[in-house]
């Protein structure tokens, strides 16, 4: 059920500036750039995934002495979702980035000098709280650059950075890993992400919806739509805002009654598909290498599950532009389900290795996609003064699953092996179907676009 998100006197002042001008090159150039933000954090975020064998041999310690440290990152990353979203929208979208970007980048390169697994989760933790900051507000600044009839393709072509980022990973730690150490990927990771915080700081303005807001000066909006390739009378834009001044909303409002019902169940949605992605991020290139594979080979199967991700996720994007959010994202979930289901059931001595990664990759690609998805659909389901907070919230709810699949993906992993860990991917994809088929509002097909912001 397609449902208009803001009070239609808000919509004209914040969504027509956007949703009226076309899908311009300047726009697209800063969605490149937000996004390459993202991908330096999935390719950060994962790092320790590629690393751990490698940990865990020079280090003589096993997978629950390093648990700590993954569950220290995914802390951190609770805090920073719900921390940076409250930023976001009290002190700018961009401002909010670059501290996140800067944050876990520093803390990621700092990593490759730890010498024990007390130092490493203290430095994850850092890094966390960057890497779940750095999610509400990448979400809501290309929201709110893009027109409505793009967004959700927009959002999603950003998000999927994140499995993206573990793709470039899995195949550098390929190369990386074998001949230089893990210490080098973290140096690389760490380095790159901090260059990257530069160029945010030159190139991307802050979104016009946030500084309407905010009630910035005619000066700084007339910049932001300059810098984005939009031309307008800005003497009639900011009559148009002044007519339609949009109340700040409390946090609160979250779990009003108007937003109560879909809040819980993306939580829920987002709980679950975090689950199923950390599970992964974090455990499975330790399963495979237990299962007889070699450390290149257990990377490039995480690769695999990433890739997956990023090639459905996009293929989604475009799907839920023209036939809405809620049967794509359904179909989604249950595939993933299936294909995990599949690979719990056959050994990987039944199956050729191209067999397996190809399961792998549309197991990935799904769960990836849909948690992608999510965002998109957090983004257009609550209004402009509360957008970054609700992302967040979101996410930061999502960050319990992530946490929770650290210590019981540990668990799994020590019984049950990689027939358990997928098992369990199955049971958690099913949940998310479930929650998404519930939930009142959804991104509309391209015939109803009109009714959203």
């Amino acid at each position: 059920m397609a449902v208009s998100q803001e009070n239609p006197q808000n919509q004209g002042a914040m969504s027509s500036i956007i949703d009226d001008n076309a899908w311009g090159l300047s726009q697209k150039l800063l969605l490149a750039l937000v996004s390459l933000a993202i991908l330096m954090d999935g390719f950060d975020n994962q790092a320790l995934g590629f690393a751990l064998p490698g940990l865990m041999r020079d280090w003589g310690v096993t997978k629950s002495a390093l648990g700590g440290a993954l569950a220290a990152a995914q802390l951190g990353m609770l805090i920073g979702a719900i921390g940076g979203g409250v930023l976001g929208d009290r002190m700018g979208r961009k401002m909010a980035l670059v501290i996140s970007v800067v944050m876990f980048g520093a803390a990621t390169l700092l990593i490759g000098f730890v010498g024990s697994p007390s130092q490493l989760a203290a430095l994850r933790f850092v890094a966390g709280i960057g890497l779940g900051a750095t999610f509400p507000n990448a979400a809501a600044l290309v929201a709110e650059f893009t027109p409505a009839r793009h967004r959700s393709l927009a959002v999603i072509i950003s998000i999927v950075c994140v499995p993206l980022g573990g793709v470039l990973g899995g195949v550098g730690a390929s190369f990386i890993l074998p001949t230089t150490g893990w210490q080098a990927l973290f140096f690389i990771a760490g380095g790159c992400t901090l260059a990257l915080a530069v160029f945010l700081i030159l190139l991307v303005p802050e979104s016009v919806a946030f500084l309407l807001c905010s009630g910035a000066s005619d000066d700084r909006i007339q910049n932001s739509l300059r810098r984005m390739g939009v031309h307008m009378d800005i003497h009639a834009l900011m009559q148009s805002a002044s007519d339609s001044k949009v109340q700040q909303l409390p946090l609160s409002a979250i779990i009003a009654p108007t937003w109560l019902r879909d809040s819980l169940l993306i939580w829920s949605a987002f709980f679950f598909a975090l689950v199923s992605v950390y599970a992964a991020f974090n455990w499975l290139p330790v399963l495979l290498t237990e299962s007889g594979l070699d450390i290149a080979q257990a990377a490039r199967g995480l690769a695999a599950f990433n890739m997956g991700g990023v090639v459905v996720a996009l293929t989604a994007g475009t799907m839920i532009g023209r036939f809405g959010s809620r049967w794509v994202m359904v179909v989604m979930s249950l595939v993933a389900s299936a294909a995990a289901l599949a690979l719990a059931t056959l050994s990987h001595r039944e199956l050729p290795l191209v067999g397996m990664f190809l399961l792998i990759a549309v197991e990935g690609g799904c769960v990836n996609g849909v948690q992608s998805s999510l965002y998109a659909l957090a983004s257009s389901i609550y209004p402009a003064p509360l957008r970054a907070r609700g992302v967040g919230m979101a996410t930061g709810v999502g960050r319990l699953g992530a946490i929770a699949s650290v210590l019981f993906g540990a668990m799994v992993a020590g019984a049950w092996g990689l027939a358990g860990f997928h098992s369990s991917i199955a049971v958690a994809m099913v949940i998310v179907a479930v929650a998404l088929f519930l939930m009142m509002r959804h991104v509309p097909c391209r015939a109803s676009n009109n009714q959203t912001i």
